[in-house]
């Protein structure tokens, strides 16, 4: 009977333990694990920068000398035709100096004429004497002096008067009125609105990857709905320091005509340069990859782990060369996967 009973005690006790073990090592219910269908799609490398709308061709007018203001043909926003005058200086002054330098010529060419008269006709060339010849060329260095007065005079004239050379929009005035003295500081900008470019700034170590003429799409963000397709038209050869610290070069993409004036300078928006494109091909999500060459295939007994040789990629999925056939299913999350595979081989172990 205490035989018996021992046993029976024995008994429970391993049951008890198989119990326990059963509970610990018993493969729980998983869930289902998320995957992708490897499929043929188009894939595309890409840079993304932000971005703002410029004239190409725009220009800053400043005089040369300070002055009084005495005509203001502009303001801000005023359309200006090319070689339109837009300001005028006080030309009293420069006038009466133009003046005082015509009668100085005049003085000057009246003694030359006298001195070369007095001397037979005679140049410095075929002076008799070194005496002569100094005289000679006095006289003429005398008139040279006081044309280059007259001319000078003419200049400060000339420049007193500011003109436009192209043709455009007035994006800039510091005068605002005539009457104001002025400085070589105040300056007058027109831009060209018909001719706009979109400029990006690219990193310098991905400015190699791009050439002029590729393709980019451009978003502006006062026309959300809008997606510009150009292409790069130049790229700067000097390269600028940016606002954190790093180097990087300018990229211009030549903006569609501006008839109606939509796009205004300094709109900013986003912009996606392509840098290479690939159509109908074999793709997998890079999330799915582990260590840049093999992924977790689901069979009918559960994850294979599977060699992929990969081609072109993107920052989100990679060309399938090798290793994987359209409409198979592999694991996103990789490491979900390698749990799986490696509960099951401890069980049968």
């Amino acid at each position: 009977m205490n035989l018996i009973k021992k046993h029976k005690k024995i008994f429970i006790l391993i049951s008890i333990v198989v119990a326990v073990l059963a509970f610990f090592l018993w493969p729980r219910p998983t869930k289902p694990i998320d995957t992708a269908t490897i499929k043929r799609a188009s894939i595309t490398q890409s840079i993304s920068a932000t971005g703002t709308v410029d004239s190409e061709k725009s220009v800053d007018l400043n005089f040369l000398s300070a002055g009084k203001l005495v005509y203001l043909g502009v303001r801000k926003g005023d359309v200006v035709k090319q070689w339109q005058v837009i300001a005028n200086l006080d030309q009293r002054t420069m006038q009466k100096n133009l003046q005082t330098s015509l009668r100085n010529y005049s003085l000057q060419r009246n003694d030359f004429d006298q001195t070369k008269s007095d001397n037979a006709n005679h140049t410095p060339a075929d002076a008799l004497t070194d005496s002569l010849k100094r005289v000679l060329e006095n006289n003429q260095y005398d008139l040279d002096k006081a044309v280059i007065s007259v001319e000078l005079q003419q200049l400060a004239r000339e420049q007193s008067v500011l003109a436009t050379p192209i043709a455009g929009i007035v994006t800039r005035a510091d005068a605002k009125a005539a009457g104001v003295n002025v400085t070589a500081a105040t300056t007058f900008t027109i831009a060209d609105p018909t001719n706009l470019v979109f400029k990006i700034d690219v990193d310098e170590a991905d400015i190699g990857k791009i050439t002029e003429g590729k393709p980019l799409t451009v978003v502006l963000d006062a026309y959300p709905e809008q997606n510009l397709h150009l292409s790069v038209s130049s790229i700067d050869f000097t390269t600028h320091a940016t606002s954190g610290g790093g180097s990087a070069y300018t990229v211009e993409a030549a903006m569609p005509p501006n008839t109606s004036l939509m796009y205004r300078i300094g709109m900013s928006g986003d912009a996606e340069v392509i840098l290479e494109e690939k159509n109908n091909v074999l793709t997998v999500p890079l999330a799915s990859i582990v260590e840049d060459k093999y992924v977790y295939l689901q069979t009918e007994k559960g994850f294979d782990k599977r060699v992929l040789r990969l081609g072109f990629k993107t920052d989100t999925d990679a060309e399938v060369l090798d290793g994987l056939h359209s409409g198979d299913k592999v694991a996103i999350d990789p490491t979900e996967a390698e749990k799986i595979m490696a509960q099951k081989r401890f069980i049968f172990f």
